[in-house]
This record gives structure tokens, C-alpha cells and sequence, in this order.
């Protein structure tokens, strides 16, 4: 199965996801589907965090646990590569909304 949808890229700022990424590299994400969000998120991925309460914000953090509640909704943990980053650990479970994208690969790296 090939990707198809909206593709953009971020670039990294701060240290929170190293030695994973380094402030400045490239990354290449998938945003979703001709307009509406279609993510495969999964254990481990990395993706793109907008925080509700943080609109226009950007974090890029790794899925360490999905939970599903009764009625089907997903909400997700994430955390930082780097234990002094700023995760879950502070904000608790996010909503499947805020999560925008999910990081494909590095297409530069620092």
C-alpha cells in the first residue's frame, strides 16, 4: 500500500526528541487524506502534536500508549525522546484531534 493524502514537512526545534531528531532537521509528515484525517497511528510512531489548549503550537512526540474507552474514541500518550522534554507526563492522555500528522521520515538531517 503506497501513501497517499497531504504531505508537508516540520522542521525541529529544541532537544526533546534526541537522539532521535536534533533541533533543525527536516522532517517529512503525513497530515491525512484529501481533506480529512485518515491517520494509522500506531505503538511508536512519531507524530505531530497540536495541543487543544495550544493552538497554532507544534510538538513532535512519540505513541507510547493508546487507549480506547467504551464507545470507541482513542486518546494517546506520548512522550519525548528525551526525558527532559515536555509529554504526556505533564499533559496526560491527548485526544485523537490532536493529533495532525504523523512523521514519515528525516529528509534532512542537521
Amino acid at each position: 500500500m503506497g501513501f497517499f493524502g497531504i504531505f508537508g514537512r516540520v522542521i525541529v526545534e529544541g532537544t526533546s526528541m534526541q537522539p532521535t531528531y536534533n533541533p533543525l532537521d527536516w522532517l517529512l509528515v503525513h497530515y491525512g487524506f484529501l481533506g480529512k484525517k485518515y491517520l494509522f497511528l500506531r505503538l511508536g510512531d512519531v507524530v505531530v502534536v497540536e495541543r487543544e489548549t495550544q493552538p497554532g503550537i507544534f510538538y513532535v512526540k512519540r505513541i507510547v500508549e493508546i487507549s480506547i474507552d467504551n464507545g470507541g474514541t482513542k486518546s494517546y500518550y506520548v512522550l519525548s525522546d528525551n526525558e527532559a522534554g515536555t509529554d504526556s507526563r505533564k499533559w496526560g492522555f491527548l485526544s485523537e484531534a490532536e493529533i495532525i500528522g504523523n512523521i514519515i521520515t528525516r529528509i534532512k538531517k542537521n
